[in-house]
């Protein structure tokens, strides 16, 4: 083998000229080139909760009455403020853009108060004056009430309330059983309690002016005493 200055004769210098090309183009560039570890990727920012409904926008200062928030944005985990006291619920999703969070009002001094909703990730709407605590007595509890007991066996309850009074009363689970009065029970400031022929009780006190809760044990219908909810039905 010959050498000459500079060169070693039969050996390629091209890959090395390539090298150099490529070292020098990064030399002339403006920034380092960037590697796995330190790429930017962009993040998309969730949408803040809106409320879009309150339903009912009014309940019983007592509290206990089933709240509807809807909206949009609603995340899992997003809590509820009503004036600041925080309140259960659960949630029924509706379609793709709006959610209805269910919760039970806790009970509260008369008048308006802030509704509040909070995501996990810190967003929040605010609803000023949202929701009214009205005196129970200001909801009319005239006419038919209907719905379900709470421990799971799905007794209907049933009864129909006219001039304040209770004109019919039923339980229903395996029969329906119409509980019968000597005289008809009298509703006072949104409340009733009676004992019923046969010793059969029914209580109940409205919470808006479309819920009522309370209790009824019918010895032929029931073995215990059981809690229930009903809505207006006419």
């Amino acid at each position: 083998m010959r050498r000459y200055r500079g060169f070693v004769s039969g050996i390629s210098l091209a890959p090395a000229i390539g090298l150099l090309g490529v070292i020098a183009a990064c030399s002339q560039s403006s920034g380092l080139p960037s590697s796995p570890s330190s790429t930017v990727i962009p993040t998309t920012s969730r949408a803040a909760p809106a409320v879009t409904g309150i339903v009912p926008s009014a309940g019983s200062a007592a509290g206990g009455a089933t709240l509807k928030i809807v909206g949009t944005g609603f995340m899992p985990g997003m809590v509820a403020m009503l004036d600041g006291v925080r309140v259960a619920g659960w949630f029924e999703p509706r379609d793709t853009s709006f959610i209805t969070l269910h919760s039970e009002t806790p009970a509260h001094a008369v008048g308006a108060v802030d509704l509040t909703v909070t995501n996990p990730d810190g967003q929040s709407h605010r609803v000023a004056a949202g929701y009214t605590y009205a005196p129970q007595d200001s909801f009319d509890p005239n006419g038919d009430w209907g719905g379900y007991s709470l421990n799971g066996t799905d007794t209907w309850v049933e009864f129909v309330i006219r001039g304040n009074r209770l004109v019919s009363a039923w339980c229903s689970f395996t029969a329906s059983i119409e509980l019968t009065f000597a005289e008809l029970p009298t509703v006072q400031r949104g409340e009733f309690s009676v004992i019923a022929d046969g010793g059969a009780t029914i209580s109940g006190r409205i919470l808006s002016a479309s819920e009522m809760a309370g209790t009824i044990s019918v010895p032929s219908c029931t073995t215990t005493p059981l809690q229930w909810r009903a809505n207006r039905t006419h």
